[in-house]
């Protein structure tokens, strides 16, 4: 009976079975694929986690000494920079006459060390610098980033105790006698001034971009 049923409808039952077949190896390839797309998420992850490893030991090629962490410099606009200069050139000019920095590298470093304004520190504590609080120093002092930052209660006040601070350096006086007005000799002896990734670079770049050593002229 059964034998009969199989060669009466032999054809049916083959087709059925290629079509079952057929169904049962797109299911496995479907599987396969997931199982492969999991494992490509755990391959992104260790190399993500690579990666923040590499950023934390470019941390030690920091320009400064004196600061704690690492900082990347985020984009600014042109209308944001533009506001900034015009805002402090005249402080910046005014610092150059008393301590001899050029004004140009003054507020480039301003500019850099505050993300132009925008940095917590700098919205929060007026500190245009990024200055740590240290052991001798007994003004007011804020908690930022996870770190304790100088306060001030203007941006002048950051201003000139920035530029008592580089006066106070070991390095300060051969700098002033070597490099004069020259910003560019500047910019490359500067020390323990910055805590922003590749500062001197960004230096370089943010003066020449906006021809900030036009402020330096006598």
């Amino acid at each position: 009976m059964l034998w009969k049923f199989l060669k009466t409808n032999w054809f049916s039952i083959a087709l059925v079975l290629i079509v079952l077949l057929a169904v049962a190896r797109k299911s496995f390839t479907i599987f396969l694929k997931g199982t492969g797309s999991k494992n490509s998420n755990v391959k992104t992850e260790k190399y993500t986690d690579l990666a923040q490893v590499s950023d934390a030991k470019s941390l030690l090629g920091l320009m400064s000494g004196n600061q704690s962490a690492g900082q990347h410099l985020p984009e600014i606009t042109e209308t944001e920079a533009a506001a900034f200069f015009k805002r402090f050139s005249k402080v910046a000019q005014g610092e150059r006459k008393k301590f001899g920095v050029p004004a140009s590298v003054l507020l480039a470093l301003a500019y850099v060390n505050s993300h132009a304004g925008k940095r917590l520190v700098a919205s929060e504590a007026t500190n245009y610098f990024a200055l740590l609080c240290s052991n001798d120093w007994d003004g007011a002092m804020a908690q930022v980033e996870g770190h304790c930052f100088r306060r001030y209660n203007t941006p002048w006040e950051s201003f000139r105790d920035f530029s008592i601070y580089l006066a106070a350096q070991d390095w300060y006086g051969d700098l002033r006698k070597s490099a004069g007005h020259d910003w560019q000799a500047w910019v490359k002896g500067l020390r323990e001034v910055s805590d922003v990734l590749e500062a001197k670079a960004a230096l370089k770049q943010v003066i020449q971009q906006y021809r900030l050593y036009e402020l330096d002229a006598p």
